[in-house]
């Protein structure tokens, strides 16, 4: 198992984060800073692979525990969720560290941010690396809306919007939690059974409370491993990160401050979008807007791979972004 740092726990924003070091200071590389932005539901140990690969390739890493998360603070309430606060507790991280600028990746939830963090806070990004999530435009109508007409009332996010009905049954048992979540497809392949959720509803929690059996796929960490993600959600449980969904349409009406004739702006920096063809919650074809989102743009698609893409090819990630990043902030 990779050796983990213990973290530095770092005020921001009101909020106390567990911040995860790894590499030389930022003041003693001429490579930028790097920070690693987890998803739902991880920690900062989901970049374990990428934190040891950048660091040895002489880069500053950080992976913070984002609010609500880990061992960092979990504020009450879903007004202390939005993408404002989540944006401004990595500005506080950078002043901090004083850090004037660096290159943000993120998974999941984490690239949901990462995407917006050139509208929040462009004067501190050099560069952004999504992956599985891409840079969406903006949306025509409520998402929570959206997603209600398109999958149900059954589907995740929707019942995620009642706050303390999906807490229970998450908690109930960390460990099977954490069991369900962190799958990948059987040797590479997708088959009916291998399908993480119900594909026509998105109704996780339903699938989870099946059982294994009915789950398909195979574990994607070892029992230990596991364990490290059971015990991180014994702190703050799943509310904190279930406000982040909570707070959907609050983001939504949000970024229309930054909507230029109804669209966002052309994002003028180095992206690059990293896909995964097994994903079944965030297919590549989702990404394909993006080629005019963003410049100058750049795309790698990992066939064979699900949606826990750094953990589960984490070589190939590696390669990918240090690729990317060698050639843009040499």
């Amino acid at each position: 198992m990779t050796d983990w740092p213990v973290p530095e726990m770092v005020p921001t924003n009101g909020v106390t984060l567990g911040v995860y070091r790894m590499g030389p200071a930022p003041e003693a590389t001429d490579k930028p800073a790097v920070f690693f932005l987890h998803g739902f539901p991880e920690i900062a140990y989901s970049w374990r692979a990428q934190m040891t690969a950048f660091a040895a390739a002489g880069y500053s890493v950080f992976a913070p525990d984002q609010r609500g998360y880990g061992v960092s603070d979990a504020p009450e309430g879903a007004a202390e969720y939005t993408m404002q606060k989540l944006t401004d507790d990595l500005r506080g991280l950078l002043d901090h560290y004083g850090i004037e600028k660096a290159v943000f990746v993120g998974h999941d939830w984490g690239a949901i941010i990462l995407w917006q963090l050139p509208f929040y806070m462009p004067e501190r990004v050099l560069g952004c690396a999504g992956l599985n999530v891409p840079l969406l435009p903006h949306y025509p109508m409520d998402p929570i809306e959206m997603f209600r007409a398109r999958f149900g009332d059954d589907m995740y996010i929707v019942r995620f919007q009642k706050e303390g009905a999906c807490e229970p049954i998450l908690e109930r048992d960390l460990m099977q939690t954490f069991k369900f979540f962190l799958r990948k497809p059987n040797k590479g392949k997708v088959q009916k059974s291998d399908v993480p959720f119900e594909e026509k509803s998105l109704d996780l929690l339903g699938l989870l409370e099946k059982g294994e059996d009915a789950w398909g796929g195979e574990q994607l960490l070892s029992d230990d491993e596991t364990a490290i993600y059971a015990r991180a959600y014994e702190k703050n449980g799943f509310t904190g990160p279930i406000h982040w969904y909570r707070n959907f349409t609050y983001n939504w009406q949000d970024q229309k401050r930054f909507l230029v004739d109804g669209k966002l702006p052309v994002v003028e920096l180095p992206c690059l979008m990293i896909t995964a063809d097994l994903d079944r919650a965030c297919p590549p074809v989702i990404a394909d807007p993006m080629v005019h989102l963003c410049r100058p743009y750049e795309r790698v698609d990992l066939k064979g791979c699900g949606h826990w893409s750094q953990q589960e090819r984490a070589d190939d990630v590696n390669a990918a972004i240090l690729d990317w990043m060698g050639r843009h902030f040499a």
